[in-house]
């Protein structure tokens, strides 16, 4: 009577256990494990190689796999605090539909952070999309907009930052030529070289005027 009983439990456990596997195994289809060429690469391209590439601010380049592996656990850290990409604005008031907004979905952080907390895999070479082109950052944004470059160009003075310090915030006064009052419909600001774009992080511009006038 016992083996009996026993063999009833022992089959129920074993149905049980066979209802149970079903779903799961289902469930491992759906969320599969995030690669880098078919969903993490996208997300870099339209969010982050523009700092992140060669010749750009960021401290290395995640525009390929083995570039972006190596810091698979600190992209993991920095984008689940929402510290990169960097976009300060609060996302719970006011406008939150900006041109060229860098900051992270739900989703895409969700996908990151699931991608590197499972080992950072590579994916199938076929899914990586195609490299995303760059100018060399000499040109002005706003140039196609207004259908040409800047008519009015201020330049600053050089500045040598020393390669470790603190950030320094280089004030200059500069005229700007104008003799007359004119209209300004946009201003940019942008590094003159090479490596001023490896160390400008932000600029700001005001107008002084001679108390006199």
């Amino acid at each position: 009577m016992a083996n009996g009983i026993f063999g009833r439990v022992l089959a129920g456990a074993v149905g049980v256990m066979g209802l149970l596997a079903l779903p799961a195994s289902l469930s491992a289809q759906t969320t599969a494990t995030p690669t880098f060429t078919k969903d993490v690469a996208p997300i870099f391209q339209n969010k982050c190689e523009s700092c992140h590439r060669p010749d750009s601010i960021a401290p290395m380049s995640l525009i390929t796999f083995e570039e972006a592996r190596p810091w698979a656990r600190s992209i993991r850290e920095r984008v689940a605090s929402r510290n990169m990409p960097p976009w300060h604005i609060d996302k719970t008031v006011g406008i939150q539909h900006y041109k060229d907004d860098r900051s992270l979905s739900d989703k895409e952080i969700d996908t990151i952070v699931k991608w590197a907390a499972n080992g950072a895999p590579k994916g199938d070479p076929k899914d990586m999309p195609a490299a995303k082109k760059w100018d060399d950052g000499n040109g002005w944004n706003y140039a196609s907009k207004f259908g040409g470059p800047p008519d009015l160009v201020v330049k600053s003075p050089n500045y040598t930052q020393k390669a470790v310090a603190m950030d320094a915030w280089y004030k200059p006064v500069v005229e700007t030529g104008l003799t007359e009052p004119r209209w300004v419909r946009a201003i940019e600001m942008r590094p003159s070289t090479l490596k001023g774009r490896k160390i400008t992080h932000h600029a700001l511009a005001y107008l002084m005027q001679d108390e006199k006038e």
